[in-house]
């Protein structure tokens, strides 16, 4: 009896039981034991007993034996089990399955009752352990139930974005089908306007400073407008196909100087040119002419009358590094992330919004990568870095 009464004092719900209590309830307690994966009470039927374990381990199962088999809780001895169904009269809500072989005892239901009924203390202290039961069921159910919302929460996110890319890459390729259908009728009328516009330049020259002017302007505007279809052009194709050709960056930079340095000039920006790179490389001549011209055209909008541009070229044995840097008004962090998206402009004064995208485009199929740096108010570096695919001496 006094091991008995030793273990029952061992369980929470005892353990504060008076010596004349836990004799009374050691009086009506059965030793039992259960082997591993044995089921003790089942779901559903009437609580006949209920037990206090004196080691091993159970757990509580609903739909045990189903394919909805859910695991709620696992208790370790000492502890006392199934007393809730008993307490209720109700029939059990769950299953009891030993986890490992287990020993305590069972107690008969009517009996206990009784017991209750005349030591209230023992009442008393069910009501306490049941009610510890229930908030620590409640604290687990919340917990859970947080990491599951907050779980939820975060998928539906990823669906969202991922169905706004969905959408987004479905009217992107639509519009890319689209664009690629008119392109091509849009070129033919601008070529013709840019050579009557050449003619009319030649034909003014030295004789009509307004109208040589204004030809001048008809070839400038027309030759954005060339070049805004090339760009469209490009991203309806998806992907570029590259004409690799030997050059030299002052090759490059005399391209350059032609489409841009009477632009620039209007604005009075400072526009300098440093080429310490002098072997040939190989790579498509007029996709990274593209390239840099989108980016002088960034580096123009983002500079103030006497802003101040350089265009550089530097390497090694490895690489060439072609940079265009500014003191523009510079991008904060949120237009930093978004650059390299197609449509993508901040700009007011017109454009596609697919230079930077062009550019990414055309640098990574030269298998090259491009490093932005840029602080607002203080300007924009943009190096790009291309693999030598061809090496020669200085020229």
């Amino acid at each position: 009896m006094s091991y008995l009464i030793k273990s029952l004092r061992r369980i929470d719900t005892f353990s504060a039981l008076s010596e004349p209590d836990l004799i009374a309830l050691a009086s009506i307690c059965i030793p039992a034991q259960y082997p591993a994966r044995s089921v003790i009470a089942r779901e559903g039927f009437d609580a006949q007993n209920l037990f206090a374990l004196i080691s091993g381990t159970v757990g509580i199962w609903v739909d045990y034996d189903t394919e909805k088999a859910d695991l709620l809780a696992i208790r370790e001895a000492p502890c006392l089990v199934g007393e809730m169904s008993v307490a209720d009269d109700l029939p059990r809500s769950a299953t009891i399955v030993a986890a490992s072989p287990v020993d305590g005892y069972s107690i008969e239901a009517n009996y206990f009752r009784k017991l209750l009924a005349k030591r209230g203390s023992i009442a008393f202290s069910l009501m306490k352990g049941i009610s510890r039961i229930v908030r620590s069921s409640n604290d687990t159910f919340i917990s859970e139930l947080r990491k599951r919302n907050k779980e939820l929460i975060e998928t539906n996110k990823k669906l969202r974005k991922a169905h706004q890319q969905l959408v987004r890459q479905e009217r992107l390729s639509n519009l890319g089908k689209f664009s690629s259908m008119i392109i091509h009728d849009l070129r033919n009328p601008l070529s013709a306007i840019r050579g009557y516009a050449d003619l009319l330049a030649l034909k003014l020259e030295g004789k009509s400073y307004t109208l040589h002017k204004y030809a001048s302007q008809i070839r400038q505007e027309t030759s954005r407008l060339t070049n805004l279809t090339g760009e469209l052009l490009d991203y309806s194709r998806g992907e570029i196909r590259l004409m690799y050709s030997p050059v030299t960056v002052a090759e490059l930079f005399a391209q350059l100087k032609k489409n841009i340095e009477t632009k620039l000039a209007a604005k009075e920006l400072n526009l300098t040119w440093d080429n310490q790179f002098t072997s040939i490389v190989l790579l498509d001549f007029n996709r990274i002419t593209r390239v840099l011209l989108n980016l002088l055209d960034n580096a123009q909008k983002a500079c103030g009358k006497k802003g101040e541009i350089e265009v550089s070229a530097k390497g090694s044995e490895k690489e060439l590094i072609l940079c265009v840097k500014d003191n523009g008004v510079g991008m904060d962090e949120k237009t930093m992330q978004h650059i390299f998206e197609p449509f993508y402009s901040t700009s007011d004064r017109g454009g596609t919004g697919l230079g930077m995208h062009i550019v990414k485009t055309v640098v990574e199929a030269h298998k090259g990568i491009i490093d932005v740096r840029s602080e607002v108010e203080v300007g924009t570096q943009i190096s790009i870095k291309l693999p030598l695919q061809l090496q020669s001496g200085s020229i």
